[in-house]
């Protein structure tokens, strides 16, 4: 290590105080020839030459004071230096204690597959008795106890699988992770979706869940193990700061490191519809040819059964939905510099920061959520009421086979615009009960926020607003369906809001 320049060896530290206490000496015998009163008869000393010696003896009382400052510095130093080596060596306890815990884990690993593989031998010894000459696929048992993508952050850039990253983002809960992977994995294609599994923290549950998944019958699955560690320099977070950290980190690997192109990322307490892969890879093509668009998501928060029927229909919203949300690469570009501490979904939902740009969602859900077992009164109030009824989508579409060249901003404001001129207008919400009209598009305008979240509160709607603006809007346009009616819930002066942004593309 490095030593501090002030510090010294023990001999030079002795010389030093010798100095010190000789200057000391010097001036006291100085102070004792000096008269009390130099202005009494019979002083053997002139005036010039008292002025001489006071002189001196101001001399040594600053080089006194200016020694004695520095042997103060010298001591503060030295104790800087037995601390920080005490510091390192803490450091050395530290790393020493993680290696024999990585050590403890990996055994305690090869005993679970040791036996796990005894019993597969029992099961397989005795399928062979109950179905004779039915041939079994050998598993080395070796290989599979030295496959280092088993450990987290082990899988390098040449061995990551090809496709649509999909990122479950996890925390401490092992019960609710365990069911969104069962869920993922009922409904998942073989290939084209490879999952990676986010961990933050040391929950030794939840790495066990995640741990059970990467391997099926002696086979290495198509999931992997990803466990993100707040670094010490960045200071003493919030919950919501480390939420929001690692969420920037799964993107950082997933993009910077394994170069994928497209990442899904997913919330590790939803439920997911069977065709929510075939919607993000038919969706996906969007993000390379519409850069009005920033991200896909198979949430719609205005996506209850009352309100959500037919599971073909797309549209666009530019507020940020979360929970299930695939971004690209390119947008990844954008965002990674100035991602935020705090309030991410809120800094995405900012007008300057996504640049009036669209999210695509469906009308009817590809995923739903379920309860979180931490939550507050309120907010298992605002899910019971809410949440629990969103509808998750069962009637499966083949999106890839669709043309969704319909959901590009210029086809899309034109369509939109086409169906609220030709809706027939109403005059509020309270009549839509005993509205008797003919099938068809309802139009129901409001002039301000406030006049929104009372209507949204007459239909059953979420009755709050995203940074200004109603859930699964677009240009304050919300979309449902009521009955045997298309409702467009829409703000006054709708018709130049999106010339407006037409005239905006143009340029």
């Amino acid at each position: 290590m490095k030593k501090f320049v002030y510090s010294l060896s023990a001999g030079n530290m002795r010389c030093l105080v010798t100095q010190l206490v000789s200057c000391l000496v010097v001036m006291t015998a100085i102070h004792s020839l000096i008269p009390r009163d130099c202005s009494s008869k019979g002083s053997i000393y002139s005036e010039s030459k008292i002025r001489e010696i006071q002189s001196e003896l101001k001399t040594y009382r600053v080089r006194l004071e200016s020694e004695a400052e520095l042997l103060k510095k010298i001591n503060t130093h030295q104790r800087t230096e037995e601390n920080l080596n005490v510091a390192i060596s803490q450091k050395d306890l530290i790393i020493q204690g993680l290696k024999e815990d990585l050590v403890s884990m990996e055994t305690k690993y090869n005993e679970t597959l040791k036996s796990k593989e005894g019993e597969e031998n029992k099961q397989s010894e005795e399928g062979r008795s109950e179905t004779p000459g039915k041939e079994e696929k050998e598993v080395d048992g070796d290989q599979l106890k030295n496959d280092t993508f088993l450990l987290p952050n082990q899988l390098t850039r040449e061995a990551a699988p090809v496709g649509i990253a999909i990122a479950i983002v996890s925390d401490n809960n092992a019960k609710e992770l365990k069911k969104t992977l069962d869920s993922l994995i009922e409904n998942m294609p073989a290939t084209g979706f490879p999952v990676f599994v986010s961990h933050n923290g040391t929950n030794e549950e939840v790495s066990k869940c995640i741990l059970s998944y990467l391997m099926k019958d002696g086979e290495r699955t198509n999931i992997f193990h990803l466990q993100y560690s707040m670094g010490a320099e960045i200071g003493p977070v919030d919950t919501l700061g480390v939420n929001s950290l690692h969420r920037k980190w799964v993107l950082s690997t997933l993009f910077d490191k394994y170069a994928y192109s497209k990442v899904v990322v997913i919330d590790d307490y939803v439920n997911f519809a069977f065709d929510v892969f075939d919607y993000f890879q038919a969706s996906s093509k969007l993000l390379d040819t519409d850069s009005s668009i920033m991200c896909v998501s198979a949430w719609n928060e205005n996506g209850q059964a009352d309100f959500a029927k037919d599971s073909g229909t797309l549209t666009r919203t530019d507020v940020f939905p979360d929970l299930a949300w695939m971004i690209s690469a390119e947008m990844w570009g954008e965002l990674k510099a100035d991602w935020p501490l705090h309030g991410w979904k809120a800094w995405l939902r900012n007008r300057e920061q996504n640049k009036e740009r669209s999210c695509v969602i469906p009308e009817v859900c590809r995923v739903s959520v379920r309860k979180r077992p931490t939550v507050s009164l309120k907010d298992e109030q605002f899910y019971e009421q809410y949440l629990s009824k969103i509808k998750l989508n069962k009637n499966p579409v083949k999106f890839v086979s669709m043309d969704l060249g319909y959901l590009t901003k210029t086809n899309y404001d034109a369509y939109i615009s086409q169906l609220l001129g030709s809706s027939t207008e109403i005059s509020s919400a309270s009549i839509l009960k005993d509205f008797r009209g003919k099938p068809g598009d309802l139009k129901l305008m409001y002039d301000e926020p406030s006049s929104y979240i009372a209507i949204a509160r007459i239909l059953g709607l979420t009755p709050m607003l995203k940074e200004g603006r109603a859930s699964a809007s677009y240009h304050g346009i919300v979309t449902i369906r009521y009955g045997t009616w298309r409702l467009f819930i829409v703000p006054e002066g709708w018709e130049k809001d999106l010339q407006a942004v037409k005239a905006d593309s143009a340029l």
